[in-house]
């Protein structure tokens, strides 16, 4: 049985959990392949009690599940992967049914430690914002290393500087707070975007278009890019009605670094003549925007949420 151990930076807590690869043995095997990694860890604003964070490795993305199944229902502990490039944790009580791909359990002796991060993950998010690394590794390998796997040269020249910088860019924000994010969170947003001299609004809508930017219109062009069915003609066709104006609105808000990034992928794609580049460049453009939305939701200020309790809660804060 495979083994991985999972560390919550600077918490001092980790756990031990198992690959069972019995009802998704591609998806453990792809965990697998990916290890040693570290990366920004999220909590869940609406599931309930569960972490999340994204795994560096584009292939969940358009990987399948083999089986799914009602999270609600799973034990504390399990491991779940998603195309949304998660790697996910339940460690209480969630209200999200929608199905998941389960790879794995935290062991049982562990499930109190799991416990205690979800609920320090939680305060990060929620009210300090200190940011919680994750490092997960192959039990009993420890790696003193966790570099982001670089990307394979490709294509045409152009093309291949775009991806090498996107791809830098990556690695510098992959888990220390991009300069952008934390000047927009600061109100200080080049543009001074928010009506009548203040700028939640302007949180609001940079978070409400950097998921669904990384999640549903890049990530959305990847899965696309292997599908046969769907010529390269067609891809280069629809990506900037997919990318161009949610990127171009949060260049306005402040985020120029991943608007020049968008706005440049479109101006080569006529230049990309082989599916293999187009693949390699949207890959490492959905990355960046995916990693910009985890330190998005990481530094939103999610301590309103103490405003708008349910009527038969005593508190949104901690979770029990």
């Amino acid at each position: 049985m495979r083994e991985i151990d999972i560390e919550w930076r600077p918490l001092g807590i980790s756990v031990t959990a198992a690959l069972t690869g019995d009802k998704n043995p591609g998806l453990a095997e792809l965990l697998w392949d990916a290890l040693p990694y570290r990366s920004l860890q999220n909590h869940a604003l609406v599931s309930g009690h569960h972490l999340y964070h994204l795994v560096p490795d584009a292939r969940l993305v358009h990987t399948p599940a083999e089986h799914k199944e009602d999270r609600t229902r799973c034990a504390d502990g399990t491991v779940f992967l998603s195309q949304l490039q998660h790697m996910a944790v339940k460690y209480g009580p969630l209200s999200e049914y929608l199905p998941a791909a389960a790879v794995g359990h935290v062991r049982p002796e562990d499930v109190d430690a799991l416990r205690a991060a979800g609920r320090a993950c939680w305060e990060a998010a929620y009210r300090t914002k200190e940011p919680v690394e994750v490092r997960v590794t192959r039990k009993g390998e420890p790696a003193a290393e966790f570099p982001l796997r670089a990307p394979e040269p490709i294509g045409h020249p152009e093309v291949q500087r775009l991806i090498t910088e996107i791809h830098d860019e990556v690695e510098r924000v992959w888990t220390d707070p991009p300069a952008e994010i934390t000047e927009v969170h600061a109100g200080r947003s080049p543009s001074r975007a928010g009506s009548y001299d203040q700028y939640l609004s302007t949180l609001v809508f940079v978070n409400g278009e950097t998921r669904p930017l990384g999640y549903c219109g890049l990530n959305g062009l990847l899965r696309l890019a292997q599908d046969p069915s769907v010529d390269l003609a067609a891809l280069r066709r629809i990506t900037p009605e997919f990318t161009l104006v949610p990127a171009e609105f949060l260049g306005y808000c402040g985020l120029g670094r991943l608007c020049e990034f968008v706005r440049r992928t479109v101006d080569l794609l006529d230049v990309v003549i082989e599916r293999a580049e187009y693949t390699a460049l949207i890959r490492e453009l959905a990355l960046y925007a995916n990693c910009l939305n985890t330190w998005n939701l990481h530094y939103f200020p999610w301590r309103h949420g103490d405003e708008y309790p349910y009527a038969d809660a005593a508190t949104a804060a901690v979770p029990g």
